[in-house]
């Protein structure tokens, strides 16, 4: 018997492993694709501003040299450009479509017989993809006019293709070597955890109660999981990028801490297994699960069967949950855990903000199919308070009608 349920545990912590695992690659990689996305939208927008910012500053300081003859409009230009990033070809026209400036020399008073750009029907600076000399581009026209306002020619900035594709593969390595890199350390993360889960599971076996809510647990990890995925996948479809990234980073972050927090504080992994799955429970039910400050159970203070802690306190939470799902009114819902050991004892306090327990009833609560939730209900409490005192414990509960309940359990 030992060795079929220490299989169906193995059996239970793989899925687990698999489950995690498949969420955390889901998730990395829905972010970096995410993030790729976007950082492109946002390059080709910067990359028009820019352009069109350097056409602009680049026409103000052709206004300045008027006077200058051939070779010195050559020097003072080439001078100007070479501090530019932003533009890998400029080109300046004049009225007779001659070129009395271009970034390659050989081309300085040749013709241009390229594209005339249309000013009447555009703003005296546009931009549009088109071919010249040096290939397929983006470049921006600006309109030169004299001090009395008379046309005067034009001028281009350009911004090469092969510049714009070295960019969007310089960007997409980046993301990239950041996927990965990430992926290898949440894999790497946790086989160590696994190892350490595994090292526990193997030292005792669980009953089907125990068992049964550390794949409920489970369950509702995944479900949470899942319904922030389709909010991401929906972000990004109405193009809300920047919320979608906001709201990745919050979650893993948020994740990340959850579990790190409870298993830092729980050394026992089927009972950290059952709180990360109620805390994803809780998020499920509009609750706010804390696990109280200087919670902290050592498997070294107090001997007990991991099933009958999975037990015990899953009931009170589920009854905690069930209390503030009762109450529509309020919008605020809190559900604090906390767990505490020294030698050879154990306190356990599940506090609630739910609808409270009338004085009258705080002594029935506890009997066999006592419920105000209908019939076939009210086993749970009793179950709990009949396994708390078979351990040699008890259980205690305070209630506040309106303002929530608290239980106590001692061993």
């Amino acid at each position: 018997m030992q060795k079929k349920d220490t299989g169906n545990l193995n059996s239970i912590r793989k899925e687990i492993q698999r489950t995690q695992l498949a969420l955390i690659i889901s998730i990395t990689i829905l972010l970096s694709l995410g993030g790729f996305s976007i950082n492109i939208k946002f390059n080709k927008e910067t990359l028009n501003q820019n352009l069109q910012n350097t056409a602009e500053l680049i026409t103000r300081i052709y206004s300045f040299t008027k006077n200058y003859d051939s070779q010195e409009l050559q020097d003072y230009m080439d001078s100007v450009i070479k501090d530019l990033s932003d533009v890998d070809v400029v080109s300046i026209i004049d009225l007779n479509n001659i070129r009395k400036y271009h970034t390659h020399h050989d081309l300085i008073n040749t013709e241009y017989d390229g594209t005339i750009p249309d000013f009447k029907n555009n703003s005296n600076y546009y931009t549009e993809s088109n071919i010249g000399p040096s290939g397929p581009q983006l470049r921006t026209y600006s309109a030169v006019y004299d001090a009395d306002g008379n046309y005067n020619g034009f001028i281009m900035t350009i911004r090469l293709k092969t510049s714009i594709a070295a960019i969007t593969t310089r960007t997409l390595v980046l993301f990239l070597i950041v996927t990965f890199s990430a992926i290898f350390l949440e894999i790497s993360i946790s086989g160590v955890l696994s190892r350490k889960i595994k090292k526990e599971f193997l030292a005792f076996t669980e009953d089907f109660e125990g068992t049964k809510f550390l794949v409920d647990s489970m369950r509702a990890n995944n479900h949470d999981f899942t319904n922030k995925l389709h909010v991401i996948l929906g972000l990004i479809q109405i193009e809300q990028y920047d919320k979608a990234i906001s709201y990745i980073q919050n979650i893993s972050i948020i994740q990340r801490e959850t579990i790190s927090k409870v298993m830092n504080s729980i050394e026992n992994p089927s009972f950290a297994a059952l709180i990360v799955g109620k805390i994803a429970r809780a998020s499920e039910c509009n609750v706010r699960f804390i696990l109280s400050e200087g919670s902290s159970f050592k498997n070294a203070d107090i001997a007990l069967p991991s099933e009958a802690l999975v037990t015990i306190t899953g009931n009170l939470i589920d009854n905690a949950l069930d209390s503030m799902n009762m109450d529509t009114t309020k919008t605020e819902k809190e559900l604090t855990l906390g767990v505490y050991t020294r030698q050879n004892k154990l306190l356990i306090i599940v506090k609630d903000t739910g609808t409270g327990i009338p004085d009258e009833l705080k002594e029935k609560i506890f009997e066999n199919g006592f419920s105000t939730k209908g019939e076939g209900r009210g086993i749970g409490l009793y179950h709990t308070k009949q396994l708390i005192t078979s351990l040699g414990g008890s259980i205690t509960v305070e209630s506040q009608v309106g303002i929530g309940t608290s239980f106590m359990v001692n061993l």
